[in-house]
């Protein structure tokens, strides 16, 4: 579990910052008021911190000293003060904490908590440092890693593209554009033939001032640019910010490809995404890859009979199931109405009539209730194999499969 060492001497300040933990998902906190405090703390038996917050001025260490001690513990500290100092300010930076706050608004405790958030996830995002100069590369990549991001080094455009090839995890990269040979141009044009601005940011650097190669780096598709001689704050709150935009973008086009009721993957994602990406899906010896067709039997009786919002709860009910049948090499979707559709990978055709049949028979014997009602469903089913990553074909054989099933007896 996460543990955040609190050390605050302010009862007014402590109680708001343990409530904005508690938001972020930090629940397990040590609350230190002074510096013996917090070294009685670090010397119990629960597990050392993994992130300090910290006042600068404290009863008995009114001049910084909690930063060393929570620095001989090795814990990542970020210090939420009152005290605008410049030359504190520089000396706790070059110290090497993670930010430097001031408690000079109420937007700054939101700041704080925002960046705890962003920390947490860091880890699992990669950036990548483009830059032929050793020294200048190595102290960018440095200060990047101040935000506990996964940090690459590439000295030149072909070592860069084949780090972002390697790596999947890289959403962002912060190069140079001047380089030899390959110049940043070049890489930059390179990356925009493979991926977009939503799946990879490019941040150009430059230690030359030169308007229009800042002009030419951004129309290339480079999201922003920062001298290279920029303070570290502005450096990380611009990776930051350029980082919140692939997400949100990433957020809104998963929004677009659920199923706002069940939560499942929707109709879109299948025949726009998955469409495209099936044709890369090779199955391993002996297995074929399938697409399953459902629809639930009799389901306009239940609206009928028990009303729309029966209805709703018997779909999200069935869309659980069938989310807890999808292994994690597979897809459920939602069609539409009372249709839905599973693409199942790497799996023998007697293997997949087998999980379907405990699927089948697992949504019959168990009456979805709702509001003090009860009532037992049944679904029908259609198989067909994805041959050559054709799906529209898939959907036709499996249509025909369901429309038979329907035939021969509801429920199979």
């Amino acid at each position: 579990m996460q543990t955040t060492l609190l050390v605050e001497d302010a009862s007014f300040f402590e109680k708001a910052i343990v409530k904005k933990l508690h938001d972020v998902g930090r629940h397990q906190i040590m609350v230190a008021r002074n510096y013996a405090e917090a070294e009685s703390c670090l010397n119990l038996p629960i597990g050392e911190p993994d992130l300090a917050l910290v006042d600068l001025t404290l009863p008995d260490a009114p001049d910084g000293e909690i930063v060393d001690l929570c620095d001989e513990w090795n814990i990542p500290t970020i210090v939420f003060t009152s005290r605008f100092d410049p030359k504190t300010r520089k000396k706790m930076l070059q110290k090497g904490v993670i930010d430097y706050v001031l408690k000079d608004s109420p937007g700054s405790l939101d700041y704080v908590a925002d960046l705890i958030r962003r920390l947490s996830k860091n880890p699992g995002i990669g950036i990548l440092v483009l830059d032929d100069a050793t020294v200048e590369r190595q102290a960018i990549a440095q200060i990047v890693s101040k935000h506990m991001y996964k940090v690459y080094q590439a000295a030149s455009t072909d070592e860069a593209l084949d780090c972002l090839k390697e790596n999947k995890d890289i959403k962002l990269v912060l190069a140079d554009y001047f380089l030899p040979g390959k110049d940043g141009f070049a890489f930059l044009k390179a990356v925009r033939r493979n991926h977009s601005r939503e799946q990879v940011g490019i941040i150009g650097m430059s230690a030359v001032t030169n308007s229009d190669n800042r002009v030419r780096f951004l129309k290339y598709g480079a999201a922003d640019f920062v001298d290279k001689n920029c303070s570290p704050e502005e450096l990380l709150l611009r990776i930051s910010q350029n980082l919140a935009y692939i997400y949100r973008i990433e957020e809104l086009n998963n929004l677009a490809m659920r199923d706002a009721l069940t939560g499942l993957y929707n109709r879109r994602f299948l025949l726009e995404d998955q469409a495209k990406a099936i044709q890369s899906w090779v199955p391993s010896a002996g297995t074929k890859n399938w697409l399953v067709l459902m629809d639930l039997d009799s389901f306009k009786s239940v609206n009928d009979n028990h009303g729309h919002d029966f209805g709703d709860a018997v779909l999200k009910n069935f869309a659980r199931r069938l989310s807890r049948f999808a292994s994690n090499d597979d897809f459920a979707i939602r069609l539409g109405g009372d249709e839905f559709c599973v693409l199942l990978r790497n799996q023998s055709e007697q293997a997949a009539n087998d999980r379907l049949a405990a699927l089948l028979e697992d949504v019959q014997n168990t009456p979805v209730e709702h509001r003090g009602q009860k009532l037992n469903i049944r679904t029908s089913v259609g198989l067909a194999p994805l041959l050559g990553g054709d799906l529209s074909e898939s959907l036709k054989v499996a249509d025909l499969n369901l429309y038979s099933a329907k035939r021969s007896g509801r429920g199979s």
